[in-house]
């Protein structure tokens, strides 16, 4: 739009993000709702019908069950991660691109999803009493694993690696490294560009496979200084072992999830008329349930990414000293990325995972002020 602000653009931006947010909770209720009570049964039956290994049809029927759910999204999908990414400039792909991700993703997703479900049935149905607690023991490290694979299998399906050319960049990175006693096993940029204007980082991995990961539009579009805080806030990540505690923070709401459901069983299979917990019949429903329960703690889930993300900050900027250089690049990624500076609260506590960029600006400016009055 001519003449817009940037700030004007960014919370048009996040307008429509928003409603794409509870269009998407709103419409994975219904499509998942609709299987359940519309197509589930005689779906499960075409399924055994097929075959009459349970794991087989269970397979088959996942395979209904989730096309279903995708296909009625897709249009909602297609509107916000293709049309509006490019309508507001931040999408560099053209629609083969796009669709060519969307594969990737889709058979990563089932795939994953099949492996999920399976072993939930095959604990399920040979552990009638003490299911809930060997399944989600397993989802723990099924997590861990996922986590750990995460740099050298997943990411290298959607971005290429590369090393960072800039020899002074890389040393300053490596002296930081030194300056905090943390070993970095790796720093690398992935080709960012080639799908998007937006900016990023990350730490990845675990043990061997950890690694800070720099979108190249950061590496190339900042400053050193401003790339180095970024790094920093990434090394406090490792330095404070938040990604440990996001696993153990997410295993304490998988026990809860799961003993939860072992608790209500009995009441879904009278109320289902189903043949027991393991019936394919009622895997919809036990989606929504589980859908249900995360998006309660939702903002519980947010509130603890807030506070470790709130630590990294602070770790950033007793380390580099820097505050001004901390507030240039939260600025700029704020206006490369149009994210919303001061958001409402319902936003906040629903959608934000990080601190919103002002809160992290005034903490900078706070954390300055009082260095030059010591």
């Amino acid at each position: 739009m001519s003449g817009e602000s940037s700030r004007e653009k960014s919370k048009r931006y996040s307008a429509i993000k928003t409603r794409l947010f509870v269009a998407d909770i709103f419409l994975s209720v219904v499509a998942i709702g609709a299987f359940q009570f519309i197509l589930s049964r005689p779906v499960s039956r075409f399924a055994f019908g097929l075959h009459e290994n349970f794991y087989l049809a269970c397979l088959i029927y996942l395979a209904a069950f989730l096309a279903f759910v995708y296909m009625v999204g897709l249009p909602l999908n297609f509107y916000g991660s293709f049309l509006v990414e490019r309508d507001f400039g931040l999408s560099r792909q053209d629609l083969g691109g796009w669709l060519w991700d969307e594969v990737k993703s889709v058979l990563l997703s089932f795939f994953l999803y099949a492996a999920c479900i399976e072993g939930f049935y095959l604990i399920l149905r040979n552990f009638p009493i003490y299911w809930w607690l060997i399944a989600a023991a397993v989802w723990i490290f099924f997590s861990v694993f996922l986590t750990r694979i995460m740099p050298v299998v997943l990411i290298p399906l959607f971005y290429r690696y590369s090393p960072i050319e800039d020899d002074s960049l890389k040393k300053r990175i490596m002296s930081l490294a030194k300056k905090t006693h943390i070993k970095l096993t790796q720093v690398c940029q992935i080709d960012f560009s080639r799908k998007t204007s937006k900016a990023n980082a990350a730490l990845v991995g675990l043990g061997s496979t950890r690694k800070v990961i720099l979108a190249d539009t950061l590496v190339n579009g900042f400053e050193p200084d401003e790339v180095e805080a970024v790094v920093a806030h990434e090394l406090g990540h490792q330095k404070y072992l938040h990604i440990w505690q996001l696993l153990a923070f997410s295993s304490l709401v998988t026990f809860a999830g799961f003993f939860l459901l072992s608790r209500v069983a009995g009441r879904i299979v009278a109320v289902t008329g189903a043949s027991g917990l393991s019936d394919i019949y009622i895997l919809p429903l036990l989606v929504l349930l589980m859908l249900g329960f995360g998006l309660v703690l939702l903002p519980v889930q947010n509130w603890f990414s807030r506070l470790l993300e709130k630590q990294a900050d602070s770790f950033t900027l007793r380390i580099t000293g820097n505050p001004d250089s901390f507030i240039r690049v939260m600025s700029k990624l704020a206006d490369m990325n149009l994210a919303e500076i001061d958001p409402s609260f319902l936003k906040k506590i629903f959608m934000y995972n990080h601190p919103p960029i002002n809160e992290r600006i005034e903490m900078a400016r706070r954390q300055g002020s009082s260095s030059i009055n010591r």
